[in-house]
């Protein structure tokens, strides 16, 4: 009888520790692969967009574990205003509301081949910064767990670094039927699977376009 008072005046026991989720987004990645999922052939470039942030709070919202957004990165290229002054300003207006809602914007000039515009600027040296600021923020040990948003297994190194020197729990995110990063002969990493009832919840239909 004196134990069991004993164990009811101790109270319900304290909830776990949040655990802290750092989401970085391979955004060309993420929206083109959208778009193949989930929009129509022939949809206008500048439809299919996502808010990178509430991207990122849906990612957390379906991990198993008590979590908390601690902080969202967005990769991505950023045409040349002396090439496509148009898509450098609608670029950088998106930017600036990104950075307005608390995401962390990291760009990088599109290379521009001889031919252009015939052939597309393509973006030079976004995984490889996405893979370093990865494998840095684990390094900090102020992370839980990182999810990469990307199906490019170019990241695929970063990811085990991560992993084989217990620096965060790493988990990835892809839309619903899409490719994912998958470590080999394994089903690890754990997958996040978008379906487009939550794609359409975080799109971003502002048109950046129009100053």
């Amino acid at each position: 009888m004196e134990e069991s008072l004993t164990s009811a005046s101790r109270g319900p026991l304290p909830a776990p520790p949040l655990e802290r989720v750092a989401v970085f987004i391979d955004y060309q990645n993420v929206h083109l692969s959208a778009r193949e999922a989930f929009l129509p052939w022939g949809s206008p470039t500048k439809e299919g967009h996502i808010d990178p942030c509430a991207f990122a709070r849906a990612l957390v919202a379906k991990r198993k574990r008590p979590s908390r957004l601690l902080s969202v990165r967005v990769y991505r290229g950023r045409p040349d205003p002396r090439n496509d002054p148009n898509a450098a300003a609608a670029n950088d207006r998106q930017a600036a509301v990104w950075e307005r809602d608390g995401a962390i914007v990291c760009r990088r000039p599109l290379r521009y081949p001889h031919d252009w515009p015939d052939l597309p600027a393509r973006e030079k040296g976004i995984d490889v910064q996405l893979a370093c600021d990865v494998i840095t923020e684990a390094m900090t040990h102020q992370v839980d767990a990182v999810i990469i948003a990307s199906r490019d297994t170019d990241l695929m190194p970063a990811l085990e670094i991560v992993r084989s020197r217990r620096l965060a729990h790493v988990e990835t995110a892809s839309w619903e039927n899409a490719s994912r990063i998958r470590f080999p002969g394994e089903r690890a990493p754990w997958c996040h699977r978008m379906d487009e009832t939550a794609y359409e919840s975080i799109r971003d239909r502002r048109d950046y376009s129009k100053g």
